[in-house]
């Protein structure tokens, strides 16, 4: 089972637009990205912070309030699973419209700078947007400002994205993404385990060699040398540490919900406690004919209303 997945985090100052985009331009230091597979990301809309920067501030407009949030941030990606089992036309398809879809609900002119990374353990979209109204007032609570909306947005999202074999979280759902955060800290904790290290590899090696001299690994170079191959060793471990907490914690998270609906459903069931099938059947068709005469008595109000709106006098006109 394979999930589409969207996080939206509010911004609310340029230093903290500044530092996020830096993260997405790998302009700053990145923890859990591969400097290998760094070049393989793209940028839409902009090529570096600066520039991005320079975009978000033509976008915003002069006056607006001190606690107006300036760009809300996106990330939209799917389950790792997904990933490992889509073609590259739907992992194309999927980034294509999730960028669509910003553009549908911000306008294609707000998105200020886009980025496909591909250098982390899963691919996914960052993308950060000014939440402008049509009439130019900076109003992030109008596009993302209540959880039916914030919910809304998930089913939209999903259902952009279901023909690719991606569905929705459970609706009402307890869960919560995991954070940059967490992510450093699964790390750290996969990482406290017991490594031996050789004593030949500790010697320094040699690097070049003519026919009177040597060129050896310095200090430096022998401790960069010893710590990369201690990552990459421990990199599918970490990996795997890291996936099956979340794994452990969407099993927790998927059971709250399932607790949640059967406490909804056993309140629904109550006042039926203790009736016969015959007396539960009554009881229905009493409060639907009670529905009918209420929904009837609304429109004959509506048509009473109407009368009297087209039957007042022309107060417009002098008689």
């Amino acid at each position: 089972m394979a999930y589409a997945i969207m996080r939206a985090k509010k911004l609310a100052n340029i230093g903290s637009v500044a530092a996020s985009m830096q993260h997405c331009y790998r302009e700053r230091e990145t923890h859990n990205a591969d400097k290998e597979r760094t070049p393989d990301n793209q940028h839409l809309g902009a090529k570096n912070t600066d520039e991005a920067m320079g975009k978000l501030r033509a976008l915003l407009p002069e006056k607006r309030r001190k606690d107006a949030v300036l760009a809300v941030e996106y990330v939209m990606t799917a389950s790792p699973e997904w990933f490992a089992k889509a073609t590259p036309e739907q992992e194309k398809a999927f980034f294509q419209r999730s960028l669509q879809w910003l553009a549908d609900k911000y306008g294609a002119d707000r998105i200020v700078t886009a980025s496909i990374h591909r250098d982390e353990a899963t691919p996914h979209l960052s993308a950060f947007v000014v939440p402008l109204t049509q009439d130019k007032r900076l109003s992030a609570k109008e596009f993302i400002g209540s959880r039916e909306k914030m919910r809304a947005d998930q089913t939209s999202y999903a259902g952009r994205v279901e023909d690719l074999g991606l569905e929705r979280g459970i609706e009402g759902s307890k869960a919560t993404h995991q954070t940059i955060q967490q992510h450093y800290t699964a790390i750290q904790k996969g990482m406290k385990t017991h490594a031996s290290i050789s004593t030949k590899a500790l010697e320094p090696r040699v690097l070049s060699k003519g026919l009177f001299t040597k060129v050896v690994e310095t200090p430096e170079q022998v401790a960069e040398r010893l710590a990369d191959s201690v990552n990459k060793g421990f990199a599918d471990t970490v990996a795997a540490a890291s996936t099956a907490l979340q794994e452990r914690r969407r099993a927790k998270e998927m059971q709250d919900t399932a607790n949640d609906l059967r406490k909804r459903l056993d309140s629904i069931q109550e006042p039926f406690k203790g009736l016969t099938k015959d007396q539960v059947r009554d009881v229905l068709k009493v409060a639907m004919t009670f529905q009918l005469e209420n929904k009837k008595a609304k429109e004959q109000s509506k048509v009473r209303s109407g009368e009297q709106g087209k039957n007042a006098p022309d107060r417009g006109h002098s008689r």
